[in-house]
């Protein structure tokens, strides 16, 4: 089954260092920190149950701003593990997860296991992101422990939505070409 040992081995490909610093009951943490990139992997061994999809995200956020900062240069990004988790209680923890950059750290991924260890649900952000190779690692090492995995994509929001919109139609206008993207590496992944 997934542990922190597990996940250790799988960050260590994208340089995420152990935070053995980080003293926070149940919780392992793997960081890379550098002049222009602030990622974060945890890994939380849920020592509770949560009643709602909420309850989880603010223990989620509160644990990692406790021991994480932000810095105004820098964004933070960060996908989280836990285990075991109820998920019949979390259907909706496609809200969990951020569709746009936070000011206290982008929340791009969460892995929910079940208590069972016998299905996940696990939600990614629209975008494709450094810690996204990690995710599907992770999801990947759960079917082959042969763990039923339902992974959802966050869709991006109206806003982001219109915005994409418009910059299509215009690089289009200028190429003649309708198929052409503004930004094809900021489209929507499909699953």
């Amino acid at each position: 089954m997934i542990n922190a040992e597990a996940i250790g081995e799988i960050v260590s490909e994208k340089r995420l260092r152990p935070r053995r610093d980080v003293a926070e009951q149940g919780w392992s943490f793997w960081e890379l920190r550098n002049l222009n990139m602030h990622r974060v992997v945890g890994y939380h061994r849920a020592l509770r149950r949560y009643s709602e999809p909420r309850e989880l995200e603010r223990d989620i956020r509160a644990t990692v701003s406790r021991h994480f900062k932000r810095s105004w240069w820098r964004g933070m990004a960060y996908g989280v593990v836990v285990h075991p988790v109820s998920l019949d209680s979390l259907a909706s923890v496609l809200d969990i997860v951020d569709n746009r950059d936070n000011r206290r750290g982008t929340l791009q991924w969460v892995v929910a296991i079940s208590p069972d260890s016998r299905a996940a649900v696990a939600v990614h952000t629209w975008i494709e992101g450094y810690l996204s190779p990690v995710y599907r690692q992770i999801l990947e090492r759960l079917e082959r422990e042969r763990v039923d995995v339902s992974s959802m994509t966050r869709p991006r929001d109206g806003l982001a939505g219109v915005l994409f919109d418009v910059a299509d139609l215009r690089a289009a206008a200028i190429s003649f070409n309708v198929k052409d993207r503004a930004f094809p590496e900021f489209q929507e992944k499909k699953n």
